[in-house]
């Protein structure tokens, strides 16, 4: 855990860091272009957009390390039969909730913390390289990503596309992850003490 803590948290620092290089290439010669929600509606200048990425870097990399060292994982009173009801338990201790985790706030604000730190640094890193693609081919004028331009006419919608994305098939694979976890070891909790199969059946 502690090596996959420094290795992601170093192509995180390394991805936005190639983000940026890729976006200055031609950000000072002609900002106009830049889709950055926080240039374009607001105004954001370079310096705050870096103040902005460290911030928002910094909170990623507590969250992380929250999961990372910090974080254990919900025990259930009884063995999880569906991934939804698992969900829905380790966010608000109760089944049948598993929608509200997309709208409403969690009761287990740990939870919450400890699963945004998995989820978005790897978003994060996946999109930050997405987006130094992007910028180079336009920079470089790669005749292949013409092509590609001309049949997605937007490719910043598809960027923010596999974004969302990829937030759902991180989420899902940590939620998965813990689902098989919690059921085995009410499995192990069963063959060590037969006894208990009333409890957590």
């Amino acid at each position: 855990m502690k090596s996959k803590f420094f290795l992601l948290t170093f192509l995180l620092v390394f991805a936005r860091g190639c983000d940026f290089y890729s976006t200055s290439l031609w950000f000072f010669d002609n900002p106009t272009g830049e889709q950055n929600p926080l240039y374009k509606f607001f105004g954001v200048g370079w310096t705050g957009l870096i103040i902005v990425n460290i911030v928002i870097v910094g909170l990623i990399v507590y969250a992380f390390y929250y999961y990372s060292f910090r974080y254990t994982q919900t025990k259930l009173n009884t063995k999880p039969s569906q991934l939804t009801d698992y969900v829905s338990e380790i966010y608000f201790n109760e089944k049948g909730r598993f929608l509200d985790v997309f709208y409403k706030t969690p009761k287990n604000k740990k939870t919450l913390l400890a699963h945004s730190g998995y989820v978005l640094i790897r978003m994060v890193i996946f999109v930050s390289f997405l987006a130094t693609i992007h910028n180079l081919f336009q920079f470089y004028n790669v005749s292949i990503y013409h092509s590609f331009r001309e049949l997605v006419v937007r490719p910043l919608y598809v960027i923010y596309g596999l974004m969302v994305l990829s937030i759902f098939y991180f989420a899902y694979r940590l939620w998965s992850k813990e689902f098989e976890l919690s059921k085995n070891s009410f499995e192990d909790l069963h063959l060590t003490n037969p006894e208990n199969d009333k409890n957590v059946t």
